[in-house]
């Protein structure tokens, strides 16, 4: 029997802890079908969204050499791990059309490990940003300490790192059939009458990918906000002191224009705070509440959790997919470079196979080859607080 539409009575045989509740992650049953239209909706919008969005990105980094920074290596790095972790939406789609999970054992474990190791990886990635900014802009000499290489191996070594870390997940999620012969995809740990080994789990993960990251996140960003603003303040106090009230109009617009620019890159720097911890806390408070849910004796049957919690905050954090290569990509000026040549070269391609077509082909007599337009693209080489 089943006291909500997220948790089921069911026996144990492999864990030992014999006939108890098991919570549905991915299934909900007897949820209204006006939200798991809305939830699937929002899936599929934001699979399509980020796979586009990233995709140029990396193909921007790939297919130019003087794009391959410190910086891009990182973001490079940041797409991948978006893109893999968008890449289990289907599944999430799937079940929640069809509530029960009938995707298999293997893929019960696969799922869910994923999620776990792209998000630590998005998160330090972010994180290995922020401190190589902060490196650039407070920390003299005020350039980075790493090269393309390095950042890199420090990439890689994350992605090591997490896959190391969450393996119990894997091992632990499991597919489970419950009294109702109903199968789901939950997580169950080992029983240990010594040592709580979810607690012993649980803690140091949440503090390794989530706590210590978003910390290192807001202090190294909130240094840059420090230095930012003493830097604007010596510029009005230096401008003031030199011209005092008789300031040329030239000198007042310059003036006017680099304060601008500077107010610009703390407001974007804020939005990336701000998003980052908005889009991760949700799921990170959610696991925990997960673990104090399930930790009822078997007569407790005041579940206050639904599956649709645990949905709608990973919704939130997969949103974050989107919003990267928009924040890191799009607001680039070097990035939106690189997209406008992309886009004016395919329009060239597509001119040169249109001529030829017109003009019959490249054997005919009449066909002539048409000279491609050379066109400059002048990145920018200084460092940017944005690129």
């Amino acid at each position: 029997m089943s006291y909500n539409s997220s948790y089921f009575f069911g026996d144990d045989t492999i864990s030992g802890w014999g006939p108890r509740y098991f919570f549905s992650f991915y299934s909900e049953y007897g949820e209204g079908r006006s939200g798991m239209i809305i939830e699937v909706s929002f899936f599929v919008v934001i699979f399509v969204l980020s796979f586009i969005a990233n995709l140029m990105i990396a193909a921007a980094v790939l297919k130019y050499p003087e794009m391959r920074t410190v910086t891009n290596c990182f973001l490079l790095n940041l797409t991948a791990a978006d893109i893999a972790f968008v890449a289990g939406i289907p599944a999430l789609v799937y079940t929640r059309l069809n509530h029960e999970w009938e995707l298999g054992n293997f893929a019960c474990k696969l799922l869910p490990y994923s999620q776990f190791v792209c998000g630590f990886v998005l998160l330090w990635t972010l994180t290995w940003i922020s401190m190589d900014r902060y490196r650039c802009i407070v920390v003299p000499p005020f350039r980075s300490q790493l090269t393309p290489k390095r950042a890199c191996l420090l990439t890689t070594i994350t992605w090591l790192i997490a896959s190391v870390i969450f393996l119990p997940v894997a091992l632990w999620f499991r597919e489970q059939t419950t009294d109702n012969n109903l199968r789901i995809c939950t997580l169950v740990f080992p029983k240990n009458d010594t040592v709580n080994v979810s607690l012993l789990f649980l803690v140091p993960t949440l503090l390794l990918s989530c706590i210590a990251p978003l910390t290192m996140f807001v202090y190294y960003y909130q240094q840059i906000f420090r230095k930012l603003n003493e830097t604007k303040d010596r510029w009005r106090n230096n401008d003031k002191n030199k011209f005092g009230s008789n300031k040329p109009d030239v000198l007042r617009q310059q003036e006017e224009i680099r304060l601008n620019r500077h107010m610009r890159v703390i407001r974007i720097l804020l939005l990336n705070v701000l998003v980052v911890l908005i889009m991760w806390l949700p799921i990170t408070v959610i696991m925990f509440l997960i673990y104090v849910d399930g930790s009822r004796p078997n007569h407790d049957t005041n579940f206050f959790l639904r599956s649709h919690h645990f949905i709608w905050t990973l919704l939130i954090a997969l949103l974050n997919t989107v919003v990267n290569p928009l924040l890191y990509g799009v607001m680039s000026e070097n990035f939106r470079k690189c997209f406008l040549r992309m886009r004016f070269l395919s329009r060239q391609r597509k001119a040169l196979t249109r001529q030829i077509f017109c003009d019959g082909g490249p054997g005919s007599s009449s066909s002539k080859t048409p000279t491609m337009v050379k066109t400059q693209f002048q990145f920018t080489n200084a460092i940017s607080i944005i690129d």
